[in-house]
């Protein structure tokens, strides 16, 4: 607990009322109090400023090292949270915690070393996970039950495929695939595809050889897909129209912006910011770019820039079913190490959830016991 007190006087510098403005270390204000009275004419109004101003100018100036723990602050909401962790050696496993960072559960081993399952994502219906594997040789897409059992690959492609996501009725998938131009299956830019769940009807939605596309989702009603995509050495958040046919790059004030999520309702988008500098920002915009606003603000909150110790493979987005969190990944407490934050909407409560040796990345929330 952090106590921030000020003096304040009447018009005729009289009756000194003082207040505690009292906020965890992750910046909620938690109390705006009068703790003292004068006898002077000081009127009830000055606290709702003295708070209204704490509430929006403290907010949570904190450093790295006193980033608290989801279970220390009671952060987070319903659901639990699906990540990538590399908690088994070196190798990524998929794993959960509820929202306070508890009750550890894992869903899918480890299948191959070094190599391992990772990008998950659970369907609308809560009971099949898409993920990232090795283990039907190169990195393919599969589906299982959410425990992990009758895993089954859905894309037979001979190229690297990475990043699906669920499509809001269930029926498909989107993601990545390496296009090569035949080259090596490895190596190429990236096309985004929507594929069936059995892996029938696969189709190229963007078919653009200016970009390197990653990372997408379906909005919540299905009609628009958003990803990022390298264009040259930059980095911009594309919305695409589900059919293809309509595009539109995201404006991001001159930064790098990747790794978007939608929010439940459809109409924000959480992803990432990298200035010139390297300090690196969850950001919300609404899904034509505007109204942006950074939530984590790590420049002025004395959080240490990025730069490029994260390779950008490992960063993720992902709102809480609620919408009222999102969570991400960063390596604030362990540079190289990256954990899982979550980042209430707000901007005014930042928690670390996971601080397991090892990487954990790419985090889905969903609504799950």
């Amino acid at each position: 607990m952090v106590d921030l007190i000020i003096d304040a006087r009447d018009s005729a510098g009289e009756g000194a009322n003082r207040y505690r403005l009292a906020r965890h270390g992750g910046g909620l204000v938690q109390a705006c109090q009068s703790i003292g009275e004068g006898g002077g004419s000081m009127k009830m109004e000055w606290s709702k400023v003295l708070c209204l101003l704490a509430a929006v100018d403290l907010s949570f100036a904190v450093s790295a090292a006193e980033i608290p723990l989801a279970s220390q602050l009671g952060a987070g909401s319903a659901g639990r949270i699906l990540f990538a962790s590399e908690r088994q050696r070196d190798t990524l496993s998929i794993v959960s915690t509820d929202a306070k960072g508890s009750d550890l559960r894992q869903h899918i081993p480890a299948s191959v070393a070094r190599r391992g399952d990772y990008e998950p994502s659970v369907s609308p219906d809560g009971k099949s996970i898409a993920f990232t594997t090795y283990r039907y040789g190169g990195w393919k897409i599969a589906i299982s039950d959410l425990d992990g059992g009758s895993a089954r690959r859905v894309t037979m492609d001979p190229q690297y495929v990475y990043d699906a996501s669920w499509s809001p009725d269930g029926k498909k998938l989107v993601y990545r695939r390496i296009v090569n131009r035949g080259g090596a299956y490895f190596r190429g830019n990236g096309d985004i595809f929507v594929i069936n769940t059995d892996g029938t009807g696969n189709r190229n939605l963007t078919a653009d050889d200016t970009e390197h596309a990653r990372n997408p989702s379906f909005s919540p009603d299905g009609a628009r897909v958003i990803y990022d995509a390298f264009v040259g050495e930059d980095l911009h958040v594309v919305r695409i129209d589900a059919d293809g046919r309509q595009k539109l790059r995201l404006p991001a004030g001159g930064m790098h912006a990747f790794a978007p999520s939608w929010s439940p309702d459809g109409q924000w988008v959480a992803h990432m910011r990298q200035d010139n500098e390297g300090y690196t920002d969850v950001w919300l915009m609404r899904p034509d770019g505007s109204d942006a606003r950074n939530l984590t603000r790590s420049r002025s909150n004395d959080l240490p820039a990025i730069t490029d110790r994260i390779p950008h493979w490992q960063y993720g987005t992902h709102w809480s079913p609620d919408g009222d969190w999102v969570a991400f990944v960063a390596d604030y407490a362990e540079p190289g190490n990256v954990d899982i934050y979550l980042i209430s909407v707000g901007g005014q409560t930042l928690a670390r959830l996971t601080a397991f040796d090892g990487m954990d990345t790419h985090p889905f929330w969903y609504a799950g016991h």
